[in-house]
Parts: structure tokens; sequence; C-alpha cells
């Protein structure tokens, strides 16, 4: 069953609530649903408590439930406009949600993009290297990679992220860098963060684990569960992080900041210092999220990597605690349900991996086909899920379930190196030949 989300975001209200029961027949648009008469993990909502923005949503609820309790305190009473810019800054209550135009379509995008991730990566493994032989980091040359980033990212934020999704073996620190730095900018992109803001931030996710370097490769590459004498000493990354980039001339005070501060929690349970929420600061709350989000997602040598729908539950079940709910909801907002270079399974049982999300359509993206329920696709094929609704047979083509990486079977090293990924514009559209299944 796949999770529901459209552009919502918990309702901050310091007013006393007034809350009332209704049958799902009188739902209206601008209302907020704070319970339902079913258990939530028993629906498709992804977040407990939301604003109805289309009688979509409304058709969902009713799909589910008799009778939902409202918020009359958090209700608005007129219709979100999904263009509208939103406001900028962590714990805003404005109810307008951001949806940046792209300049180009993913098919575009994906060349430029690949250029500048193969630089960028090539990049941080040198800082690394710098790092590990006593030198500062290169500011200016990761500021110029950054910026880069930030105009593809611009342009089409989910080119970066597909292309972040490929990773080397024994390059976990340096590609997980150069991952939070792309889900960062985007998530600042998506909270209409102006351009120069958004280099600062891609610096500040760029470096943000630079201390890892120090961290002792029996420590840092240990397979198993590590003892507590072993995770003081990996907790010490984030003081090291600070000490190296203060040492680096011409890098950012935010950047020093969110090298130390990533790991911190708003309840006080984080590190190095316990902090709690008044005391930790726009950026590192924004890496702190992406940071969680991309090692969920991500092989590691003590873990496999899970799906995007087991990071977003966990994110979802850790706002207000550990991060901040405004912006969880705001980074699923900008990557969208299913994130470029998520693989998944449609109704049709064809499996692919999704390449672009769509804007307002989160359920409907676009998706490179790779596999029949026979066998490998061949060609690859295209699909638009936002204007195809069906498949030949009349039945309703819809994302049945997210597969990890390892059950897809696809490789995403294999497709960039076959050139699939600089040719997507010529594969054909699924629908217009479409193969026996």
């Amino acid at each position: 069953m796949p999770l529901v989300i459209h552009n919502k975001r918990p309702t901050l209200s310091y007013k006393t609530s007034r809350k009332v029961t209704i049958p799902v027949a009188e739902l209206r648009l601008g209302m907020y649903v704070a319970e339902l008469d079913r258990p939530w993990e028993e629906t498709p909502f992804l977040f407990q408590g939301f604003t109805i923005e289309t009688e979509h949503d409304i058709g969902v609820i009713r799909e589910y439930c008799e009778q939902v309790t409202v918020d009359i305190e958090s209700s608005v009473d007129f219709q979100i406009q999904p263009t509208a810019r939103a406001g900028r800054q962590a714990g805003t209550t404005g109810r307008t949600t951001a949806v940046s135009k792209r300049s180009e379509n993913v098919e575009r995008a994906l060349s430029r993009a690949q250029r500048t991730h193969a630089d960028s990566s090539r990049l941080i493994r040198t800082i690394m290297d710098d790092v590990r032989l006593g030198k500062s980091v290169d500011t200016p040359a990761a500021r110029a990679a950054v910026t880069e980033c930030v105009d593809s990212v611009i342009a089409n934020p989910d080119a970066m992220t597909l292309l972040s999704r490929i990773r080397e073996k024994d390059e976990y620190t340096s590609q997980h860098s150069l991952s939070v730095s792309i889900l960062t900018v985007a998530l600042g992109r998506q909270l209409g963060m102006q351009r120069e803001e958004l280099i600062d931030l891609g610096i500040c996710g760029l470096l943000h684990d630079v201390g890892k370097v120090l961290t002792p490769d029996e420590v840092l590459t240990k397979p198993g569960r590590l003892t507590v004498e072993e995770m003081e000493i990996m907790k010490e990354h984030t003081t090291h992080g600070r000490n190296i980039l203060m040492s680096s001339s011409g890098a950012p005070l935010k950047a020093l900041d969110v090298a130390h501060s990533h790991h911190e929690r708003f309840n006080g349970s984080g590190y190095p210092r316990g902090l709690v929420e008044s005391q930790i600061t726009h950026y590192s709350r924004l890496v702190a999220i992406t940071d969680t989000f991309d090692a969920i997602t991500t092989d590691r040598v003590y873990d496999n990597a899970r799906t995007n729908m087991d990071a977003f539950r966990v994110l979802s079940k850790g706002r207000k605690t550990h991060w901040d709910p405004m912006l969880v909801i705001r980074f699923v907002e900008a990557i969208g349900i299913y994130p470029a270079g998520t693989a998944v399974e449609l109704s049709n049982e064809m499996i692919g991996i999704v390449i672009e999300t769509h804007p307002t359509q989160k359920l409907r993206p676009k998706i490179l086909l790779t596999h029949t329920p026979n066998g490998p696709l061949k060609p690859p094929m295209v699909l638009d899920m936002s204007t195809r609704l069906t498949d030949e047979r009349g039945t309703r083509l819809e994302v049945r379930r997210v597969l990890p990486p390892a059950v897809a079977g696809i490789s995403l090293h294999s497709l960039r190196n076959a050139g699939l990924l600089d040719n997507l514009a010529s594969l054909p559209e699924f629908g217009r030949a479409t193969p026996s299944l």
C-alpha cells in the first residue's frame, strides 16, 4: 500500500485546540485532520495530522474512514495555493507551499549533472586525502564544486538526486558527504532559499563528515556493532570536523557549526554537547535530516540499504524528539515520496527506477522501466505516470511497492556505463511500443 503525502505540513499553533468529529462526507478543503477513526498505521498517510489541500485528499480519506476529528483552530478557510512561495526559515507557520519551477526536464539535465557529479566526487575524495595528509581543506575548490551542484539542482533536482544513488565500494564517507550536500541543497531549494544561501548550505553538507578522516579504520569500517568505547571514538568525528575546518582558511562559520552539531537532537539525546531544540541552528537542523536519510538508504559496512519509505518512517517517528518536525515534512516535499533513484514495482508487475518526480502529483513519477515479469526489458522504456494512467490492458498503473536495491536487480552503475542515462530522450515511451507481459 503506497503512503500518501500531498505537500502536507503540520500546523503550528499556540491557540487552544478545538476539535470536532464529523462524517467524511462533510470534509472540505482547508480542514486540518487531527485524528482518524482507525490507527494511522493502517492508512496510506505518512504523517499524523495534515491539512486537506485537494479533492483527492478527501477521496483517499473516504476510502479508509467513516468519520474523522478536525481541529478547528488549525484549519484554514481557503485552498492552499501550491505555487506560492513558502517562508524560508525553520518553524515558519505560513500555509503555502513553495514549488520551484524546473528549467530543464531530467532527460536534458542528466548530461550536465553527470559531469558535475563526477567532478564533485573527485573533489571530495581529494579533500579527504588532503586532510589525511595533514593539509587544510581547499575551501575555494569546495565552493566552486558546490556552486556547480547548486546550479544543477536549481535546474532539475532529480538529476543530481538520481546520480547521488550511484555509489562506489569503499568510498562511503566521501560519497555520503556529496549525497548529503545534494539532498540538503534540494531541501533548501524547496524552502525558497536564494542561490548564495544554497551554496553555503551545500558546503555545509559536503564537509559535515570531514572529521571522519581522523576516525581509525578499525572503528569506521567495523562490520559489527560498535562497543561503548568504539562508539565514543566514533562520536569524536564531530569535534575533529570542527577543528579541521577551523584551521582551514575560508571555511564558512556555518560549516564549522554543522560539522560539530549535525548529530545533536531536539530532546538533548545527541552528541557531542547534548544540545536541545533551541540551541540547534537552522543549517544543522537541515543537515541532520538529510544525513539520516542518506545513511539509512545506503549500504554500509554494518547494515544493508533500506528503502526510502523506511527512512521516512524513521524520520516521522523522530519528529519533535530528534528532528525539526516542519523540516522533516518539507524534506519529503523536496525529494518526493518516490525520490529519483528509487526502485519500484508497478501494479502490472513491471520493475523500474524513478528518474523524475512530479512537482504536484507525488504518487505519479517518471520511471525508467527495466524489467517485465518475464525478465529484463530490452531496451528499457520510459513511463510518465503523470500522463499515462493505464497500461494497454486498461489496468490502472500505480506504484505497488518500493523495492530495496538488492531485490530490484537494477544497477545504476550498469545503466550509466551503458550510456542510457545520457540518452533517456531516445528511449521508447511505455504505451507506444508496450512489451508483451
